[in-house]
């Protein structure tokens, strides 16, 4: 740019060279210091107007350094200064200037053309800033939702493993539970009991052999679900009927504790599947709780009803004494699964001793399921 502008500039002689290059020159600065700039080529403009009667190919810096400022400097009063020195400028210059005859219009003529020229400079370097800062905008909006859309699949990771942590204690405490008593019954009886019939083992081992199976296909239930996006999406869980709570009671009075059980059948025609999901498991952990704390001398009462906005289940027992050869178990994740099962519904539990003994657990599920996401 200083071969082409600069030494043409020789045209006003050596002080039209000397102007021309460090009115040039400092260009190369122009992106890192702007304001500087600005400040730098108006006084050497000033000085031009001084020293020579007439416009120099050089003087195009005076249009690079308005643009430069009014596209990359934010600060608008800044731009606002750059603005307004490009017109006192193309002013001054246009009297500067001016030639005989009709001083006063030519120079008003060359003001005018000066002054538009500068104006649409700086308008032009206006629109870039501007799109730069849009172009700028957006690609920090579309980071921040990268990293929102990062944060929701972790979210629903962690989600998904909470669930699938939730669902498998449920199935193989509630499986262990059942084959630890079974097998501890058997062995109490085979050593105490006279006589120890083979219709005694059948049973208990049949009982373990059918629980086993059972918590197997649940399990692979699980996993299939973790596998399957669409599947895990899909927060009813698997079908669940009255038949299947008739299923589990019978399961858990074959292994030994007796149960008291009264349902509405209602709640199993007119419930959404995540309500009736959610009583089934409720009633399995509660009962599992009864089988290891309990004793074997407990009797457990299950209600199931249906009020008009909600399903109300009620467990309790009367804790009568510990089951022969079964250690008391340390405290686990059982209610606090069903807590944050039961959120999740909208729901609440509420757990704890009772009065005349035993232990009980009352949960109570929304009808109208809305579930948090």
């Amino acid at each position: 740019m200083w071969l082409v502008f600069g030494v043409s500039s020789v045209l006003g002689g050596p002080a039209g060279l000397v102007v021309g290059t460090v009115t040039i020159l400092p260009l190369v600065m122009r992106r890192r210091w702007p304001a500087a700039l600005l400040v730098w080529s108006a006084a050497i403009f000033v000085v031009q107007l001084v020293v020579l009667p007439i416009p120099l190919p050089a003087n195009i810096a005076q249009a690079f350094v308005i643009y430069t400022v009014a596209a990359h400097v934010p600060s608008l009063p800044i731009r606002l200064c750059a603005l307004g020195a490009g017109l006192a400028g193309s002013l001054a210059a246009g009297f500067r200037w001016s030639t005989e005859p009709d001083y006063t219009r030519n120079a008003l003529v060359i003001a005018v053309f000066l002054a538009v020229f500068t104006g649409l400079i700086w308008l032009i370097g206006n629109v870039v800033r501007g799109r730069e800062t849009n172009m700028r905008a957006l690609s920090e909006a579309y980071a921040r939702l990268e990293e929102n859309s990062r944060q929701r699949e972790r979210f629903l990771a962690q989600r998904e493993r909470v669930a699938a942590a939730r669902e498998i204690h449920d199935i193989v405490a509630h499986s262990l539970t059942v084959v630890i008593v079974q097998a501890d019954g058997a062995e109490y009886a085979a050593e105490h009991a006279q006589p120890w019939d083979r219709d005694q083992a059948r049973t208990a081992l049949a009982t373990i052999a059918r629980t086993a199976r059972t918590a197997l296909t649940e399990v692979r239930g699980v996993i299939d679900v973790l596998r399957d996006p669409e599947a895990a999406d899909d927060p009813a869980g698997p079908p669940v009927g009255l038949a299947d709570l008739e299923q589990l009671i019978a399961a858990v009075r074959s292994a030994g504790l007796p149960v008291e059980f009264h349902v509405d059948p209602a709640v199993f025609e007119r419930t959404p599947a995540a309500v009736r999901f959610a009583v089934l498991r409720v009633v399995r952990e509660s009962l599992t709780n009864v089988l290891k704390h309990a004793g074997s001398q407990a009797v457990a009462r299950v209600a199931v009803e249906r009020a008009p906005q909600a399903v109300r289940v009620r467990i309790d027992d009367d804790g009568v004494g510990r089951a022969v050869g079964v250690v008391a178990a340390a405290p686990g994740h059982g209610l606090d699964g069903m807590r944050e099962r039961l959120r999740a519904l909208d729901g609440a539990l509420m757990a704890g001793p009772r009065p005349g003994g035993g232990f009980g657990v009352q949960a109570t599920i929304p009808v109208a399921v809305q579930e948090r996401r």
